[in-house]
């Protein structure tokens, strides 16, 4: 049967992959000290290097899910997954060599090695999609729910759908319609799967649909509405009983780790080289007005969790600071808080934040206890946002809804992100942040 003539595939290109990751990393290897130097440039040292690379490509494709056993995307959204996956895997693998290494490794051979790589992987994510493709993947669907219009959406490319019971009203015209599904009948056409797609308000046709099936050998691939999950959800086993995590984000541990890892990196650099600029603004902040440079502010962070979130001072001090959102042209701005608010230079104290693990560089901005409990109870989903870390910039931010504006659409904004989390995301708003950061800033 196809399903595990699949499975079979897709074991197979996991470990060709990884043979690709490895040729790739000796190729280079041979290249650069064989070739351009001559020299055998401390083979045992970097082959063992390159055990760690396949580890960590390992553990990077696989929570990258580039493995699935039915193909469902195009081959150039499958490449372009391969591509990132390879360059997370490389920079993952840098990140560790630097902390168990005192000797830096060829950056000639790094190079050549990211090259070969990905050219290794994106043939072989081509070869292997090939072979799967010479049969075609046949499934029947049973349900009228919204699970199964999305799940037809999405396979209607690369599946085939032999018919379809219980269909919603708006199904292609050019799909056969029955009233019944013959089990008997799949189980001689040795089908792919037949797939249920019920909401939960139709779950008991589901129930009913399952315990016949319990006397047939046909695949079964049950759709779950999860539509009431916000931010993502998760599967596992306790003790053989399944269990859904629901508005769980979807980030692997591995991810959480290396955005760690990148937060404290980056920002420990980044501080460094820009302290001159730091003792620049607290010595103006200081003598333009009267009052503290730093203005620590309780913010509720992940989890529900408080801390003092600190800024540059760009208020006056006194009674006229009543609490508030600024607006433009606000009284209660200094001149120079004027200036670094609008260039978000005020929030560059939060790099301590950062540093001690309160905040990221990037992700939901957190907001006052007070106003907190106030949203909570008039925003669909405004809790969800703090099961992510806050940041120092956000993916609402970038688009334009911070200070006075629209809390709905921020909250809109900010589960999107929790939902599509991924490092190229993060990298491409701290990139936003330098050009589209200071919008409806006052």
């Amino acid at each position: 049967m196809l399903r595990r003539r699949a499975k079979s595939l897709d074991y197979m290109q996991r470990l060709f992959d990884l043979g690709v990751v490895y040729l790739s990393w000796s190729i280079a290897f041979y290249i650069r000290f064989e070739i351009f130097d001559g020299t055998n440039g401390s083979p045992f040292f970097y082959f063992n290097f390159g055990v760690l690379l396949v580890l960590t490509s390992l553990i990077t494709f696989k929570n990258s899910k580039l493995y699935d056993q039915i193909r469902m995307e195009t081959i150039s959204k499958e490449i372009a997954q391969q591509i990132k996956a390879n360059i997370i895997a490389f920079m993952a693998f840098l990140i560790v060599a630097f902390f168990i290494s005192e000797h830096r490794l060829s950056r000639i051979m790094l190079s050549m090695y990211i090259v070969l790589s990905t050219i290794g992987l994106v043939w072989s994510k081509v070869w292997f999609r090939r072979i799967f493709n010479r049969k075609a993947i046949n499934v029947v669907i049973v349900g009228s729910g919204e699970v199964a219009k999305a799940y037809f959406e999405k396979i209607k490319e690369n599946i085939k759908v032999l018919y379809w019971v219980d269909p919603p009203a708006d199904i292609p015209s050019d799909i056969e319609v029955r009233d019944v599904a013959d089990f008997k009948e799949l189980e001689r056409m040795e089908i792919d799967g037949l797939v249920i797609g019920y909401d939960n308000t139709e779950a008991e046709k589901s129930g009913k649909l399952l315990k016949e099936l319990a006397e047939y050998i046909i695949p079964i691939i049950v759709l779950p509405d999860v539509s009431f999950a916000r931010v993502g959800y998760s599967i596992s086993e306790f003790k053989g009983q399944p269990l859904i995590y629901i508005n769980e984000p979807n980030i692997k541990q591995l991810g959480l780790i290396l955005k760690r890892i990148f937060d404290f990196i980056g920002t420990f650099i980044g501080g460094l080289l820009i302290s001159p600029f730091l003792l620049f603004i607290a010595l103006a902040v200081k003598l333009t007005s009267r009052g503290p440079i730093f203005y620590g502010q309780v913010r509720m962070g992940v989890d529900g969790k408080e801390f003092k979130m600190w800024k540059f001072r760009s208020m006056v001090v006194g009674d006229a600071n009543h609490e508030g959102w600024t607006v433009e042209n606000d009284p209660r701005v200094t001149k120079i808080g004027r200036f670094l608010r609008k260039t978000n230079l005020d929030e560059l104290p939060q790099l301590w934040n950062v540093i001690v693990g309160d905040m990221s560089l990037v992700g939901p901005r957190p907001e006052r206890p007070q106003y907190v409990e106030k949203f909570r109870d008039e925003i669909p989903g405004y809790m969800i946002r703090h099961k992510f870390k806050a940041g120092l910039t956000g993916w609402a931010q970038v688009n334009g809804w911070r200070g006075d504006t629209s809390i709905e659409k921020r909250i809109e904004f900010d589960l999107w992100y929790i939902k599509n989390w991924s490092f190229w995301l993060d990298l491409s708003i701290i990139f936003m942040t330098f050009f589209k950061g200071n919008k409806n800033a006052y």
